[in-house]
């Protein structure tokens, strides 16, 4: 059965009405008709004023007051939108496709859920073993930094003991020309009081074969001339921190990839050595850090290799 229009605004079903919707075939108050005009689905309507406009008389179904949901478009739809713009549309009850959605949002929300909690899961796992490969790394540079300075001791003290031992031979070649210089201010003396003793003698035979005598024993006393002295010097070596990093291993930092769910142990596993001269190859143990001389063959160092 046809109903007349209603004086007032069928939206706000309050204020009178003063404006009719052409799309959407309803009347507005001034106020509603504004805020409909500012949705961006309907900002294309066109409106026309009541008093220059006759309006087609709706009719409704009094069997079923029930909204249309148009399924390609994802819009809201009524009788005459479906002859117009929706022909051959397909369409949906609004309460089948509102259980939908909810349905839909929450099989989302779970999937989210799960995801997220997977990820939180994951990622303490292989915070965890991260953390352990870090106190792994720093343990491997602190025993080789330990065995390097052992070595360096070791050296250290070897050269001391060698310095040392070659100094006290030097010293005792020293003393010993020292010793003989000093015997022989003594039998200078010795050959002097001689001399001296001859002073109150008679210029005869017997002083000139005393005088031949003493002669002779200041001509075997042998004064040697003196070797050049020994000097010592120490040359330090510079030595900056590109040759201390020289001598420890080095650590490799994989950097975490968002997105990905692999095991932290095969981020190594592209690592291995391999020797030069036969092919032999070795891999090393992602949870310590190796030296750069580490792997050894055929008498050389193993080349790091990373397979890509």
């Amino acid at each position: 059965m046809a109903q007349a229009p209603l004086e007032t605004c069928e939206i706000c079903v309050s204020a009178p009405y003063s404006s009719y919707c052409l799309d959407c075939k309803q009347y507005y108050c001034e106020n509603c008709k504004v805020l409909h005009s500012r949705q961006t689905l309907f900002a294309n309507h066109k409106f026309k004023e009541t008093s220059d406009f006759i309006p087609e008389v709706k009719s409704k179904c009094t069997d079923h007051n029930e909204e249309l949901f148009c399924v390609p478009c994802d819009v809201l739809v009524c009788v005459r939108c479906v002859s117009e713009k929706h022909n051959g549309h397909k369409l949906s009850h609004l309460k089948d496709i509102i259980v939908q959605l909810k349905t839909k949002i929450e099989q989302e929300i779970l999937t989210k859920i799960n995801k997220s909690s997977g990820n939180v899961f994951w990622l303490k796992q292989n915070l965890s073993a991260f953390n352990g490969e870090v106190e792994a790394v720093i343990k491997s540079i602190t025993e080789e930094g330990n065995e390097i300075k052992s070595m360096v001791d070791q050296y250290t003290a070897k050269q001391i003991a060698s310095f040392q031992e070659q100094a006290r031979k030097e010293s005792e070649r020293l003393k010993s020309i020292l010793s003989y210089n000093e015997t022989n201010i003594d039998k200078a003396y010795v050959l002097e009081n001689r001399k001296k003793s001859l002073g109150g003698q008679r210029n005869d035979g017997t002083l000139i074969e005393t005088l031949i005598s003493l002669n002779q024993d200041i001509e075997r006393l042998e004064v040697r001339s003196l070797p050049k002295f020994s000097s010592i010097t120490y040359i330090p070596k510079l030595v900056d921190e590109n040759d201390i990093r020289q001598l420890l291993g080095s650590y490799e930092l994989c950097e975490f990839q968002t997105g990905t769910t692999e095991n932290p142990e095969k981020r190594h596993r592209g690592i291995f050595y391999q020797c030069s001269n036969c092919g032999n190859q070795k891999k090393d143990n992602p949870n310590k850090a190796y030296s750069s001389n580490h792997f050894t063959c055929c008498q050389m160092t193993m080349e790091r290799q990373i397979n890509k």
